[in-house]
């Protein structure tokens, strides 16, 4: 088999797309890098895909690859507007949902973009990626309706929940952050409205039954796979008259992609949009 790569800029947004030579109509897969990727990042998962005869689409995501921009690096800097201790990560992890709110808007974007390619089916899509990615993911899914399955990998559903877990950490662990923290409880109070609005956990609930395959692992402590596990607990319910549709793997890896992981996640997608198609 012949898999053509090709890179082009679709509305400021710089997309690598993998697709079987000849393909038509080729369910669609899109991919999110995480947190200072790349497009490049897929390129395993993406060869795969395109070899079990799926069009595969990365992206640069906001600030990042083709699009980078210092305030990647700079977020806990006063003159980016940091209100948070620099060691604490919170002004960087506001960052990172903003990154994954306009992840969701690029795919709709990508989406009504390439609705008339004649190579690519976006009407039954998928969606898939890692850390940052798996958050995206899930906020996919949710949203927009032409995905119809995901594999979010090493990430979190339940936005507003990690963001408050993350500030009790910060509060509870350092007496000056926790000092610094209560001089901008108003500004906080605004930044978690925000969070909570980009939240996907309850919308998932109305997503189903379309195929969720939920990847975290054992020893990642960097998004621990407990919100996943209640989420998943949260979702049986939504899956009960399909719940071939909805599953949560959990590796022995830490915060990682294995082989296995993408190995698992091409033949959820051949089992829920490839089969399903023919």
């Amino acid at each position: 088999m012949t898999i053509l790569l090709d890179t082009a800029t679709i509305h400021n947004i710089p997309t690598l797309t993998l697709v079987p030579e000849g393909a038509q109509h080729c369910p669609a897969i899109f991919f999110v890098h995480g947190f200072g990727g790349n497009k490049e990042t897929g390129l395993s998962l993406g060869y795969q895909l395109a070899q079990r005869g799926f069009a595969f689409i990365s992206f640069d995501a906001w600030l990042h690859g083709e699009r980078h921009d210092a305030l990647l690096e700079q977020a806990a800097l006063p003159e980016h507007g940091a209100m948070y201790p620099p060691d604490s990560g919170l002004d960087t992890f506001l960052l990172f949902y903003r990154v994954i709110d306009q992840c969701r808007a690029d795919v709709q974007t990508l989406i009504d973009h390439l609705a008339d390619d004649p190579r690519l089916d976006v009407a039954r899509c998928g969606v898939t990626g890692l850390s940052m990615g798996g958050y995206a993911s899930y906020s996919i899914l949710a949203n927009v309706p032409q995905v119809q399955a995901a594999v979010p990998m090493i990430g979190v559903p339940s936005f507003t929940r990690r963001w408050l877990d993350l500030l009790d950490e910060c509060a509870f662990s350092n007496p000056a952050w926790a000092a610094a923290l209560d001089r901008v409880a108003e500004q906080t109070q605004k930044n978690t409205t925000f969070v909570a609005a980009i939240d996907p956990s309850e919308k998932l609930k109305a997503a189903a039954p379309r195929a969720l395959l939920m990847m975290n692992n054992d020893f990642d402590s960097d998004q621990p796979k407990h919100y996943a596990i209640e989420c998943y607990r949260e979702l049986r319910a939504r899956y009960a008259a399909c719940p071939d549709r909805l599953r949560l793997n959990i590796y022995p890896a830490g915060h990682t992609v294995t082989p296995q992981m993408e190995r698992d996640a091409a033949e959820w997608f051949v089992t829920h949009l490839l089969d399903q198609s023919r």
